[in-house]
Protein backbone atom coordinates (compact mmCIF):
# COMPACT_ATOMS: atom_id res chain seq x y z
CA UNK A 1 0.00 0.00 0.00
CA UNK A 2 2.82 2.45 1.02
CA UNK A 3 3.93 1.38 -2.62
CA UNK A 4 1.36 2.52 -4.61
CA UNK A 5 1.24 5.94 -2.53
CA UNK A 6 4.45 6.55 -3.27
CA UNK A 7 3.95 5.87 -6.78
CA UNK A 8 1.13 7.82 -7.32
CA UNK A 9 2.55 11.11 -5.16
CA UNK A 10 5.55 10.30 -7.84
CA UNK A 11 3.48 10.70 -10.34
CA UNK A 12 2.08 13.83 -9.49
CA UNK A 13 4.99 15.29 -9.31
CA UNK A 14 5.69 14.60 -12.14
CA UNK A 15 2.80 15.61 -13.93
CA UNK A 16 3.43 18.98 -11.89
CA UNK A 17 6.33 19.45 -13.46
CA UNK A 18 5.53 18.98 -16.67
CA UNK A 19 2.62 21.31 -15.83
CA UNK A 20 4.90 24.35 -14.67
CA UNK A 21 7.68 23.70 -17.35
CA UNK A 22 5.41 24.35 -19.83
CA UNK A 23 3.68 26.91 -18.48
CA UNK A 24 7.20 28.64 -18.19
CA UNK A 25 7.53 27.90 -21.70
CA UNK A 26 4.36 29.99 -22.32
CA UNK A 27 5.71 32.77 -20.08
CA UNK A 28 9.34 32.94 -22.34
CA UNK A 29 7.51 32.18 -25.41
CA UNK A 30 5.78 35.57 -24.66
CA UNK A 31 9.39 37.48 -24.91
CA UNK A 32 10.24 36.55 -28.40
CA UNK A 33 9.65 39.38 -30.09
CA UNK A 34 10.58 42.10 -32.93
CA UNK A 35 13.01 44.69 -32.51
CA UNK A 36 13.71 47.53 -35.05
CA UNK A 37 17.30 48.05 -35.37
CA UNK A 38 19.74 50.56 -37.32
CA UNK A 39 22.63 49.00 -39.15
CA UNK A 40 24.82 50.43 -41.74
CA UNK A 41 24.41 50.43 -45.12
CA UNK A 42 26.96 51.93 -47.97
CA UNK A 43 23.85 54.20 -49.82
CA UNK A 44 21.30 56.74 -48.46
CA UNK A 45 18.05 55.37 -47.71
CA UNK A 46 16.29 58.66 -48.29
CA UNK A 47 17.37 62.09 -50.45
CA UNK A 48 16.61 65.78 -50.83
CA UNK A 49 17.88 67.88 -53.67
CA UNK A 50 17.46 71.43 -53.13
CA UNK A 51 18.72 74.35 -55.40
CA UNK A 52 18.27 76.14 -58.90
CA UNK A 53 17.60 74.78 -62.48
CA UNK A 54 20.51 72.52 -62.51
CA UNK A 55 18.75 70.53 -60.01
CA UNK A 56 15.35 71.07 -61.75
CA UNK A 57 16.82 69.29 -65.45
CA UNK A 58 16.17 72.35 -67.40
CA UNK A 59 17.33 71.84 -70.89
CA UNK A 60 16.79 68.11 -70.85
CA UNK A 61 14.80 65.98 -72.57
CA UNK A 62 11.41 65.62 -71.56
CA UNK A 63 11.93 68.65 -69.03
CA UNK A 64 9.12 70.50 -68.08
CA UNK A 65 8.46 73.23 -65.20
CA UNK A 66 7.26 72.08 -61.79
CA UNK A 67 8.10 68.46 -62.44
CA UNK A 68 11.49 67.99 -61.42
CA UNK A 69 11.01 63.70 -61.80
CA UNK A 70 11.09 63.37 -66.12
CA UNK A 71 14.52 64.02 -66.51
CA UNK A 72 18.05 62.35 -66.85
CA UNK A 73 19.08 64.94 -64.47
CA UNK A 74 22.31 63.95 -62.25
CA UNK A 75 19.67 63.57 -59.34
CA UNK A 76 17.20 61.44 -61.06
CA UNK A 77 20.34 59.28 -61.94
CA UNK A 78 21.66 59.23 -58.56
CA UNK A 79 17.40 58.58 -57.20
CA UNK A 80 17.85 55.45 -59.53
CA UNK A 81 21.53 54.51 -58.48
CA UNK A 82 20.24 54.47 -54.89
CA UNK A 83 17.18 52.80 -55.28
CA UNK A 84 14.98 55.50 -54.41
CA UNK A 85 11.47 56.88 -55.31
CA UNK A 86 9.85 59.50 -56.08
CA UNK A 87 7.67 61.10 -53.04
CA UNK A 88 8.60 58.35 -50.85
CA UNK A 89 12.34 58.13 -50.73
CA UNK A 90 13.49 60.69 -52.72
CA UNK A 91 12.45 64.87 -52.82
CA UNK A 92 13.16 66.89 -55.42
CA UNK A 93 12.29 70.07 -54.77
CA UNK A 94 14.20 72.61 -57.15
CA UNK A 95 13.43 76.02 -58.44
CA UNK A 96 14.40 77.82 -61.94
CA UNK A 97 16.08 80.25 -61.15
CA UNK A 98 16.21 80.33 -57.56
CA UNK A 99 18.66 82.65 -55.69
CA UNK A 100 20.89 81.60 -52.67
CA UNK A 101 18.83 83.72 -50.67
CA UNK A 102 15.67 82.65 -51.95
CA UNK A 103 16.57 78.33 -51.06
CA UNK A 104 17.57 80.24 -47.33
CA UNK A 105 14.50 81.70 -46.76
CA UNK A 106 12.53 78.80 -48.01
CA UNK A 107 15.02 76.49 -45.89
CA UNK A 108 14.48 79.13 -42.95
CA UNK A 109 10.90 79.03 -43.34
CA UNK A 110 10.25 75.46 -41.88
CA UNK A 111 8.46 74.55 -45.35
CA UNK A 112 11.51 71.08 -45.50
CA UNK A 113 11.51 70.42 -41.84
CA UNK A 114 9.74 66.87 -42.49
CA UNK A 115 11.65 66.25 -45.61
CA UNK A 116 14.94 67.41 -44.23
CA UNK A 117 13.96 64.90 -40.87
CA UNK A 118 13.69 62.12 -43.48
CA UNK A 119 16.63 62.56 -45.44
CA UNK A 120 20.41 61.04 -44.74
CA UNK A 121 21.49 62.84 -48.23
CA UNK A 122 20.28 66.48 -49.01
CA UNK A 123 22.28 67.48 -52.39
CA UNK A 124 21.96 71.75 -52.98
CA UNK A 125 23.02 73.54 -55.95
CA UNK A 126 23.07 77.12 -55.72
CA UNK A 127 25.04 80.28 -56.15
CA UNK A 128 25.02 81.00 -60.07
CA UNK A 129 22.01 82.41 -60.42
CA UNK A 130 23.63 85.62 -57.52
CA UNK A 131 25.92 85.77 -60.79
CA UNK A 132 24.15 85.20 -63.36
CA UNK A 133 20.62 87.12 -63.07
CA UNK A 134 22.45 90.14 -63.18
CA UNK A 135 24.83 89.49 -65.96
CA UNK A 136 22.06 88.50 -68.52
CA UNK A 137 19.78 91.33 -67.23
CA UNK A 138 22.83 93.65 -68.41
CA UNK A 139 23.09 91.51 -71.53
CA UNK A 140 20.06 91.59 -72.97
CA UNK A 141 18.74 94.73 -71.33
CA UNK A 142 21.75 96.87 -72.11
CA UNK A 143 23.67 95.38 -74.53
CA UNK A 144 20.98 93.72 -76.58
CA UNK A 145 22.62 90.07 -76.53
CA UNK A 146 20.27 87.70 -76.83
CA UNK A 147 21.62 84.25 -75.09
CA UNK A 148 18.34 82.17 -77.15
CA UNK A 149 19.11 83.86 -80.49
CA UNK A 150 22.36 82.62 -81.99
CA UNK A 151 21.99 85.36 -84.79
CA UNK A 152 22.12 88.25 -81.91
CA UNK A 153 24.64 91.36 -82.48
CA UNK A 154 25.13 93.21 -79.71
CA UNK A 155 26.33 96.88 -78.99
CA UNK A 156 29.37 96.86 -76.63
CA UNK A 157 30.40 100.53 -76.97
CA UNK A 158 31.53 101.23 -73.68
CA UNK A 159 32.68 104.95 -74.32
CA UNK A 160 28.99 104.69 -74.06
CA UNK A 161 28.39 107.05 -70.74
CA UNK A 162 25.60 105.10 -70.44
CA UNK A 163 26.38 101.45 -70.77
CA UNK A 164 29.37 101.96 -68.38
CA UNK A 165 26.68 103.04 -65.90
CA UNK A 166 25.13 100.34 -66.29
CA UNK A 167 28.10 97.69 -66.41
CA UNK A 168 29.41 99.11 -63.40
CA UNK A 169 25.75 98.82 -61.34
CA UNK A 170 25.91 94.82 -62.99
CA UNK A 171 29.60 94.38 -61.23
CA UNK A 172 28.27 95.87 -58.07
CA UNK A 173 24.70 93.80 -57.99
CA UNK A 174 26.98 90.83 -58.34
CA UNK A 175 29.19 91.57 -55.70
CA UNK A 176 26.63 92.39 -53.21
CA UNK A 177 25.24 89.03 -53.93
CA UNK A 178 28.70 87.28 -53.47
CA UNK A 179 29.17 88.90 -50.03
CA UNK A 180 25.52 87.60 -48.91
CA UNK A 181 26.31 84.37 -50.22
CA UNK A 182 28.34 83.46 -47.32
CA UNK A 183 25.66 84.20 -44.87
CA UNK A 184 23.25 82.49 -46.74
CA UNK A 185 25.34 79.12 -46.91
CA UNK A 186 25.96 78.92 -43.32
CA UNK A 187 22.34 79.72 -43.07
CA UNK A 188 20.83 76.72 -45.01
CA UNK A 189 23.10 74.58 -43.46
CA UNK A 190 22.56 75.64 -39.73
CA UNK A 191 18.83 75.36 -40.06
CA UNK A 192 19.66 71.38 -41.74
CA UNK A 193 21.32 70.45 -38.92
CA UNK A 194 18.97 72.13 -36.80
CA UNK A 195 16.11 69.49 -38.20
CA UNK A 196 18.78 66.72 -38.63
CA UNK A 197 22.34 66.82 -37.46
CA UNK A 198 23.28 63.83 -39.30
CA UNK A 199 22.33 64.23 -42.71
CA UNK A 200 24.77 64.17 -45.20
CA UNK A 201 24.96 67.93 -47.38
CA UNK A 202 26.63 68.38 -50.70
CA UNK A 203 26.94 71.43 -52.36
CA UNK A 204 28.05 72.09 -55.92
CA UNK A 205 30.64 74.37 -57.15
CA UNK A 206 29.34 77.04 -59.96
CA UNK A 207 31.07 76.06 -63.29
CA UNK A 208 31.66 78.92 -65.71
CA UNK A 209 29.54 78.86 -68.83
CA UNK A 210 30.64 81.42 -70.94
CA UNK A 211 33.52 79.87 -72.42
CA UNK A 212 31.38 78.83 -75.27
CA UNK A 213 28.83 81.05 -75.82
CA UNK A 214 28.20 81.56 -80.16
CA UNK A 215 29.04 85.09 -79.56
CA UNK A 216 32.05 86.88 -78.84
CA UNK A 217 31.84 88.63 -75.41
CA UNK A 218 34.05 91.25 -74.43
CA UNK A 219 36.82 90.17 -72.04
CA UNK A 220 36.35 93.27 -69.77
CA UNK A 221 33.26 90.92 -69.27
CA UNK A 222 34.30 87.44 -69.05
CA UNK A 223 36.98 88.42 -66.94
CA UNK A 224 34.94 90.19 -64.25
CA UNK A 225 32.51 86.83 -64.20
CA UNK A 226 35.12 84.63 -64.19
CA UNK A 227 36.54 85.98 -61.38
CA UNK A 228 33.24 86.05 -59.73
CA UNK A 229 32.75 82.47 -60.19
CA UNK A 230 35.82 82.04 -58.85
CA UNK A 231 35.08 83.94 -55.50
CA UNK A 232 31.66 82.13 -55.08
CA UNK A 233 33.44 78.31 -55.13
CA UNK A 234 36.08 80.03 -52.97
CA UNK A 235 33.49 80.56 -50.61
CA UNK A 236 31.36 77.78 -50.77
CA UNK A 237 34.90 76.20 -50.32
CA UNK A 238 36.04 77.84 -47.91
CA UNK A 239 33.12 77.67 -45.66
CA UNK A 240 32.73 73.67 -45.85
CA UNK A 241 34.67 73.63 -42.53
CA UNK A 242 33.64 75.43 -39.38
CA UNK A 243 35.97 77.89 -37.53
CA UNK A 244 36.81 75.38 -34.80
CA UNK A 245 37.96 72.97 -38.04
CA UNK A 246 34.61 70.78 -38.09
CA UNK A 247 33.06 70.02 -41.10
CA UNK A 248 30.00 71.98 -42.50
CA UNK A 249 29.08 70.41 -45.50
CA UNK A 250 30.86 67.90 -48.91
CA UNK A 251 31.86 69.97 -52.18
CA UNK A 252 31.13 68.60 -55.21
CA UNK A 253 33.71 69.85 -57.51
CA UNK A 254 31.75 70.45 -60.72
CA UNK A 255 33.86 73.69 -61.32
CA UNK A 256 37.34 71.60 -62.03
CA UNK A 257 35.45 69.27 -63.98
CA UNK A 258 33.87 71.00 -66.28
CA UNK A 259 36.71 73.84 -67.09
CA UNK A 260 37.51 73.77 -70.35
CA UNK A 261 34.58 71.75 -71.48
CA UNK A 262 31.67 73.59 -71.70
CA UNK A 263 30.35 72.93 -75.40
CA UNK A 264 30.47 69.20 -74.59
CA UNK A 265 28.95 69.38 -71.05
CA UNK A 266 26.34 72.91 -71.24
CA UNK A 267 23.82 72.96 -74.14
CA UNK A 268 25.92 76.39 -74.70
CA UNK A 269 25.66 75.30 -78.54
CA UNK A 270 21.85 76.01 -78.49
CA UNK A 271 22.63 79.35 -76.60
CA UNK A 272 21.77 77.54 -73.08
CA UNK A 273 23.68 77.47 -70.71
CA UNK A 274 22.73 74.67 -68.62
CA UNK A 275 24.42 71.00 -68.19
CA UNK A 276 23.81 68.84 -71.17
CA UNK A 277 22.64 65.03 -70.32
CA UNK A 278 26.43 64.37 -70.44
CA UNK A 279 26.99 67.36 -68.02
CA UNK A 280 24.36 65.71 -65.91
CA UNK A 281 26.52 62.16 -65.88
CA UNK A 282 29.55 63.96 -65.39
CA UNK A 283 27.74 65.96 -62.06
CA UNK A 284 25.98 62.42 -60.23
CA UNK A 285 29.65 60.74 -60.72
CA UNK A 286 30.80 63.66 -58.83
CA UNK A 287 28.78 63.76 -55.77
CA UNK A 288 28.56 60.13 -56.37
CA UNK A 289 32.62 60.04 -55.26
CA UNK A 290 31.60 61.80 -51.95
CA UNK A 291 28.73 59.37 -51.29
CA UNK A 292 30.92 56.16 -51.31
CA UNK A 293 32.86 57.33 -49.29
CA UNK A 294 29.90 57.93 -46.35
CA UNK A 295 28.21 55.27 -44.03
CA UNK A 296 24.25 55.82 -43.53
CA UNK A 297 22.31 53.49 -41.57
CA UNK A 298 18.87 51.59 -42.45
CA UNK A 299 16.52 50.50 -39.87
CA UNK A 300 16.06 46.58 -39.58
CA UNK A 301 13.17 44.76 -37.98
CA UNK A 302 14.61 41.58 -36.56
CA UNK A 303 13.00 38.82 -34.30
CA UNK A 304 14.97 38.87 -31.29
CA UNK A 305 14.54 35.99 -28.54
CA UNK A 306 15.69 37.98 -24.96
CA UNK A 307 18.24 36.14 -22.62
CA UNK A 308 17.01 34.42 -20.21
CA UNK A 309 18.06 36.73 -17.62
CA UNK A 310 16.09 39.29 -19.11
CA UNK A 311 13.45 37.23 -19.31
CA UNK A 312 12.92 36.35 -15.39
CA UNK A 313 12.97 39.99 -14.77
CA UNK A 314 10.63 41.38 -17.71
CA UNK A 315 8.03 38.13 -16.78
CA UNK A 316 6.29 40.08 -14.37
CA UNK A 317 5.92 42.78 -16.59
CA UNK A 318 4.09 40.12 -19.34
CA UNK A 319 0.65 40.07 -19.13
CA UNK A 320 0.75 35.96 -18.73
CA UNK A 321 2.47 36.24 -15.82
CA UNK A 322 -0.08 36.33 -12.75
CA UNK A 323 -2.68 34.06 -14.98
CA UNK A 324 0.35 31.59 -14.57
CA UNK A 325 1.28 32.28 -11.30
CA UNK A 326 -2.86 31.34 -10.20
CA UNK A 327 -2.67 28.06 -11.79
CA UNK A 328 0.54 27.09 -10.70
CA UNK A 329 -0.55 27.96 -7.06
CA UNK A 330 -3.93 25.96 -7.81
CA UNK A 331 -2.30 22.85 -9.13
CA UNK A 332 0.20 22.96 -5.86
CA UNK A 333 -2.85 23.57 -3.61
CA UNK A 334 -4.77 20.63 -5.30
CA UNK A 335 -1.39 18.13 -4.98
CA UNK A 336 -1.25 19.29 -1.26
CA UNK A 337 -4.85 18.44 -0.77
CA UNK A 338 -4.17 15.30 -2.70
CA UNK A 339 -1.62 14.21 -0.88
CA UNK A 340 -3.32 15.27 2.50
CA UNK A 341 -6.30 12.91 1.59
CA UNK A 342 -3.81 10.12 1.19
CA UNK A 343 -2.04 10.40 3.89
CA UNK A 344 -5.54 10.50 6.10
CA UNK A 345 -6.52 7.41 4.30
CA UNK A 346 -3.05 5.74 5.49
CA UNK A 347 -3.48 6.14 8.91
CA UNK A 348 -7.22 4.85 8.97
CA UNK A 349 -6.16 1.49 7.23
CA UNK A 350 -3.20 1.57 9.52
CA UNK A 351 -5.51 1.84 12.96
CA UNK A 352 -8.08 -0.66 11.41
CA UNK A 353 -4.98 -3.29 10.90
CA UNK A 354 -4.70 -2.68 14.71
Amino acid sequence: MVIKIKRRLFSLVCILLVLVSYLSESVISVFAEQTTKQVEVSTPQCMLVLGDSISTGYGLTNYKAGNNYNTQSYANLLAKKYKLSQNSDYYNYAVDGQTSLELYSRVKSGNYDEDIKRSDLILISIGGNDLLSALFEFLNGTMGASLTDKDSSANFDFTDPGILTKLNKMVQTISNNITKLKGNLIGITDKIYEVNPDAEIVFQTVYNPLDGLTFEVPSLITDVFVSRIEEVNRIINMNAVTDDNKQRYNVADVYTSFSGKSTELTNINRTDIHPSAKGHMIISECIDAIVVEKTFYANVTINESVPKKKTESRAVKSPMFFPVVIMVLLVLIVAAAAFIKILRKRKKYQIKRY
